[in-house]
């Protein structure tokens, strides 16, 4: 093989290697035939995709979520302090930057006997159930990008409302329940394993009162809270 055919076939094979990174280029006039060498010195250089430029990296999908929940109002903290965190959501993509989040947590968690009075007619632990509904938008900040084009490294925060349902048990009454709306803001890392899987981290501040009712009465509870959680999420 000669060095003109050489040089003819190597900004080919350049090209069928890095073809999920390449710009358009338009094509040659005469389809079929090879392009000159002046052709191929007139050809812009293949560049490397800048942030997003040309990412197929996909960003709909599930997460898991566990952590803990640490109530930051005094009262709930004595109670029943820090508790596990189980926490599912959606991830749907907005735009190269951003996404709506939608995800449902659980919380429950037994307590000493309600604010440990001595007058208190039980020994029996008190219980708490949380549910926290949220829907938030992210946004996304990349840091780095894989061989193979994909964003691997970035951090996110992002901010929303929550609507959060409780039910408190306390012995020897009946069980109050209740509900209400709040916000939330949070941030973390995203680690993409492959184009598909990524750790998430996140450290959430969690805002909201709830008021409750048992019978004819009524009493509110700070449910306000930091959250710390780790997740694997699959994005497609």
């Amino acid at each position: 093989m000669n060095r003109t055919a050489i040089f003819l076939l190597l900004p080919l094979a350049l090209l069928c290697s890095y073809s999920s990174f390449a710009q358009p280029v338009d094509s040659v006039e005469g389809q079929g035939s090879l392009p000159t060498q002046e052709q191929a010195e007139d050809r812009p250089a293949i560049e490397e995709p800048t942030e997003y430029e040309t990412s197929e990296s996909p960003m709909d999908g599930p997460t898991l979520l566990m952590g803990v929940f640490i109530p930051l109002h005094d009262d709930i903290k004595e109670i029943y302090g820090s508790a596990f965190m189980l926490s599912g959501q959606y991830c749907l993509n907005m735009s190269n930057y951003m996404d709506l989040i939608g995800s449902v947590s659980y919380v429950k968690r037994s307590g000493d006997p309600y604010y440990d009075v001595p007058t208190f007619s039980s020994d029996k632990s008190s219980t708490i159930k949380i549910i926290p509904l949220e829907a938030s938008v992210r946004r996304r900040v990349p840091l780095m990008r894989s061989p193979s084009g994909f964003v691997s490294r970035g951090l996110y925060f992002g901010a929303g409302i929550n609507y959060i349902l409780a039910r408190e048990k306390i012995p020897g009454v009946l069980s109050a329940k209740g509900g209400n709306f709040g916000a939330q803001i949070f941030a973390g890392p995203q680690i993409f394993f492959t184009e598909n899987l990524a750790f998430e981290g996140e450290i959430k501040l969690l805002l909201n009162e709830v008021g409750m009712e048992y019978e004819n009465e009524e009493y509110s509870i700070n449910l306000s809270a930091l959250v710390f959680r780790v997740a694997l999420s699959w994005y497609y």
